[in-house]
């Protein structure tokens, strides 16, 4: 399996001769082999060009297994299923297929279980493919999962919407959000590009400045672009940043380090290493008493953490994953509608929302710049002493950091999705657009 396929929740990648439903279905197959899936699995998919097909292929195989499958009867978004797994006490796990945030064209599948969370993938043999035509055709039994998810959160919302001094659209980007148009009331539904909530080479190649120019687009093709406040979803639905007329791009962590000053009531924020230090500073200025965790990078290691101390939490990753939970019977998962409907709780208008965020760019002047090069990480590492002499370094963690003693901080690590290194950059201009031009092309090279 030669794909840049394993990712921290589950595997996706580019279709090609090494990366296809046969080395899909062997991942799966290899999953179900070694129990992971318990007994009664649901299984769905986004609403991606052919998901629905590998969706049925995938059913096929788990019943080969002979496990009870229960198959979605339309496209939704990948917390619908995991939502639904984690009410239901008979459901054991759910298949989703989906490349999640990754642009048209890839595929892939995310597991959760009974709870509702992430599975960590017992990985397959190097090089495992299943050959589809091998599986017989089978019927499986069908199950509704946008109604419940409809009533649990897109109701909420639509209620919340119907009260806020705005006009709320979703740009639903090529994505299973898309599905849920007509069934959000006082909501309107957009189909934009695909968004970078990260910014790389593969399997993200769009640049946050064409997310830019989307929105930009978008609003100008509103007759009251100044009331609109725009927010953008990916693939599978859980991610969102947000767009308005005045503020812009709104990523995850100005969201959380607006809510912050806001007052939401929560008594912990969990993070990872390489989250903006914005919502770190936030975080004690605005609430002094509050904790706050740092975990290794995956989502997976943030539901760790929150299930050793279920209490009001704030979760952020700065991918445009934001969790707000109130209580240890919540369900702890990325969800850009939740997200989107604790923001228009927090805020009673567009208005405050722009002022709120102005007053979070004005204390923390550097918005976080997500950039991935194709360097090894070894090589970065040896660069950035000559590019940021006056930085201080930190590089005995997992993540390297630098410090310039003000606003400036910059986290290094080895990319888990793609070969290369990713960096997330909170500087100025300037240094930000020395550091991805040096590092990120293809001729960037190190004498020996």
């Amino acid at each position: 399996m030669r794909s840049l396929a394993t990712t921290t929740d589950g595997w996706r990648g580019r279709p090609g001769p090494d990366w296809a439903e046969p080395q899909l279905l062997a991942a799966l197959d290899h999953c179900a082999a070694q129990g992971a899936l318990g007994e009664h699995v649901l299984i769905g998919h986004d609403a991606r060009a052919g998901a629905r097909e590998v969706a049925h292929l995938a059913a096929d195989l788990l019943a080969h297994h002979g496990l009870t499958t229960y198959l979605a009867s339309a496209p939704g978004p990948t917390p619908a299923f995991g939502s639904l797994v984690h009410r239901r006490s008979d459901l054991t796990a759910a298949v989703v297929v989906t490349a999640s945030h990754n642009p048209p064209g890839y595929i892939g599948i995310k597991v959760r279980d009974r709870s509702g969370h992430g599975i960590p993938w017992p990985q397959p043999p190097v090089d495992a493919a299943l050959d589809p035509g091998l599986l017989e055709v089978r019927h499986h039994q069908r199950t509704d999962v946008l109604s419940p998810y409809v009533g649990a959160v897109g109701d909420p919302l639509s209620t919340v919407a119907g009260t806020f001094d705005g006009d709320v659209f979703l740009d639903a980007a090529h994505g299973a959000v898309g599905v849920l148009a007509g069934r959000l009331t006082g909501i309107r539904v957009l189909r934009g590009r695909p968004l970078p909530f990260f910014a790389g080479q593969s399997p993200d190649p769009v640049p946050r400045v064409h997310a830019e120019h989307t929105g930009r687009t978008l609003l100008d093709q509103l007759a009251h672009r100044e009331r609109a406040l725009l927010a953008m979803t990916d693939g599978d639905g859980d991610r969102l940043v947000l767009f308005t007329h005045r503020s812009g791009y709104i990523p995850s962590a100005e969201q959380a380090a607006a809510l912050l000053y806001a007052g939401l009531p929560v008594k912990r924020l969990i993070t990872t290493h390489v989250a903006p230090r914005m919502a770190l500073r936030a975080a004690r200025r605005a609430q002094p008493g509050l904790k706050v965790t740092e975990t290794s990078v995956g989502f997976k290691h943030l539901v760790a953490a929150w299930r050793e101390q279920p209490v009001p939490t704030l979760a952020l990753e700065p991918n445009g994953a934001l969790v707000h939970v109130t209580g240890p019977d919540g369900y702890f998962e990325r969800d850009a509608l939740t997200a989107l409907t604790t923001i228009l709780r927090t805020f009673a208008s567009l208005e405050d929302l722009d002022d709120a965020i102005q007053d979070v760019r004005q204390a923390h002047p550097h918005t976080q710049l997500v950039h991935t090069t194709p360097a090894p990480l070894t090589d970065v590492l040896r660069a950035l002493p000559g590019l940021l002499p006056t930085w201080r370094a930190d590089i005995a963690g997992e993540v390297a950091h630098y410090d310039d003693g003000a606003h400036g901080h910059i986290a290094v690590r080895a990319s888990g999705t793609e070969p290369g290194t990713r960096l997330y950059i909170e500087a100025p201009a300037e240094t930000a657009e020395l550091l991805t031009r040096t590092l990120g092309g293809p001729a960037f090279k190190l004498s020996a």
